[in-house]
């Protein structure tokens, strides 16, 4: 049987590294403030055991910023709130769904299986996000799935939402299934998605 830290350290592996708050998405589907604490204290106690190979190191970036790793050496500085929200979404996706490979290759944020996960904190006017479609996943056998982040005014996600599905209409006009999407703040409180006609299925796993 997988014991709780086997499972803790598997995420933090595959993720190279992880934030109380991401473990917590991963384990329990949902975070606040008391699961944050129980998360912290548990990965800081992972830092003291005793085999090398098992224990996991506590890192830090430039501005102070600290995460917890089994390998990597270096945490982002400039995207690295960016890359704490992308790991939420993928703790959150894993925590719904049996446990799968992550890979940060890009063009997108993240993948998983047959999904290309890409996180839009609204930097993006409509021209570069249809450019990001049609360069990069015309001719991909995949089906991307925006997370749209708004840190201040999460209501505007919506709105932001809207908008990729108007433009994935326009550009798969046949495959309502190619773009789903989903509000950032509503998906770590439901994990439901959406095409540009209503609340959409995942597909299985492909193994």
């Amino acid at each position: 049987m997988t014991s709780k830290r086997d499972l803790i350290r598997w995420f933090v592996k595959e993720v190279r590294w992880a934030t109380p708050a991401n473990v917590a998405y991963f384990m329990e589907g949902r975070c606040d403030g008391r699961l944050r604490r129980v998360y912290s204290s548990e990965l800081s106690e992972m830092c003291s055991v005793k085999d090398r190979i098992l224990r996991l190191r506590r890192i830090r970036n430039q501005d102070g910023k600290q995460a917890y790793t089994v390998k990597a050496k270096t945490l982002p500085t400039s995207l690295f709130n960016h890359d704490v929200c992308v790991r939420n979404i993928i703790g959150k996706f894993l925590h719904d769904r049996e446990i799968q490979e992550v890979s940060f290759e890009r063009p997108a944020d993240a993948s998983i299986s047959q999904y290309r996960f890409e996180l839009d904190n609204g930097h993006m006017n409509e021209s570069q996000l249809k450019e990001k479609l049609v360069k990069h996943y015309t001719r991909m056998p995949v089906q991307v799935i925006f997370i749209m982040r708004h840190r201040e005014y999460p209501r505007l996600e919506a709105k932001r939402l809207n908008k990729i599905f108007e433009i994935s209409a326009e550009v798969f006009p046949h495959q309502p299934n190619k773009v789903l999407g989903a509000c950032y703040t509503s998906y770590l409180e439901n994990g439901t998605v959406f095409n540009r006609k209503g609340q959409a299925k995942i597909k299985p796993i492909y193994v």
